[in-house]
């Protein structure tokens, strides 16, 4: 028998009775981050609403707004470069230049040396809309179909600052999820454009495994992936082989965990975890953002 509608994903525990985790335990709205991960037997409420066929990837560097009828062209243009660290992790690689893109429109991507990337128009502080996400989890996928429109949008009309945190949620028992997420995150940490760091990401996303039980995310895939978007040079792929940001992904990840990110997806809006029902469409996720504006 079929799940019905709308059922929590997955239907049954994972390998050894454990559930996948992401999917945080709702929060009331207005009410404090989750505390502490639950015990043992905590079932993460999945059940995000199924997402539209992924429409919108069409590759290369141009996004579709389909809410705003809007298509955004990422420019590849070095407009500040910084000099950072790439971590404090041995092996991370050092120091890195990471480029900030231009979003036509007028927002910038900008990636960040912890390996996120914050999104918004120059002078543009709040709202702060922080995503969580593993390229390994299928609701992260979902998420990122249904709202990544609608948030590009709003950091291009100035309305909002969209900072996006890939991170490794699965523990190293859970695999092959836990490879496929450090090797994907790992290799948009090589990245260092931030035009090209939204467009690898969303590639990323067009090839996600189907389930925490398939494996993806392979390094001769991650590098066709890239190669439509022009990221095809030696110290790019040297980095995705050898996982040179992998050590980074971690330390990171854990930062996060500590913090209170029980699970992927999350959001936060100026450090409030919002509740599942804040993310249910698009229409809700913009009305908490504008909520806190």
């Amino acid at each position: 028998m079929g799940n019905p509608p709308n059922a929590p994903w997955p239907p049954q525990p994972g390998r050894g009775g454990q559930q996948p985790p992401y999917g945080p335990p709702p929060v009331p709205p207005g009410g404090p981050a989750p505390g502490p991960p639950p015990g043992p037997g905590w079932r993460p409420p999945h059940g995000m609403p199924p997402a539209p066929p992924p429409g919108r990837r069409g590759g290369g560097l141009v996004i579709a707004l389909v809410g705003g009828g809007l298509v955004l062209v990422l420019v590849v243009a070095a407009v500040v470069v910084l000099l950072v660290r790439g971590g404090d992790d041995e092996g991370d690689g050092g120091a890195q230049q990471l480029t900030v893109g231009k979003i036509a429109g007028g927002a910038e991507a900008t990636p960040l040396a912890d390996g996120s990337l914050t999104m918004a128009r120059p002078g543009v502080t709040a709202p702060v809309v922080d995503i969580y996400e593993d390229f390994a989890c299928p609701p992260c996928g979902a998420f990122d179909r249904r709202h990544d429109p609608m948030l590009k949008q709003l950091a291009v009309e100035g309305r909002a600052k969209v900072v996006f945190h890939p991170m490794l949620i699965f523990g190293e028992a859970t695999q092959p999820a836990h490879d496929n997420s450090l090797r994907a995150a790992a290799a948009l940490r090589c990245v260092t454009d931030g035009a090209h760091w939204l467009s690898y990401q969303d590639a990323l996303y067009a090839h996600q495994p189907p389930n925490e039980s398939a494996t993806g995310y392979l390094t001769r895939d991650l590098l066709s992936y890239a190669e439509p978007l022009g990221l095809t040079s030696d110290d790019f792929t040297s980095c995705v082989k050898s996982q040179r940001h992998a050590a980074s992904v971690k330390t990171v990840s854990q930062g996060y965990v500590s913090s209170g990110i029980q699970g992927t997806p999350s959001v936060r809006v100026n450090g409030r975890t919002l509740a599942q029902s804040d993310t249910e469409s698009p229409d809700a996720l913009r009305r908490a953002i504008e909520a806190a504006a």
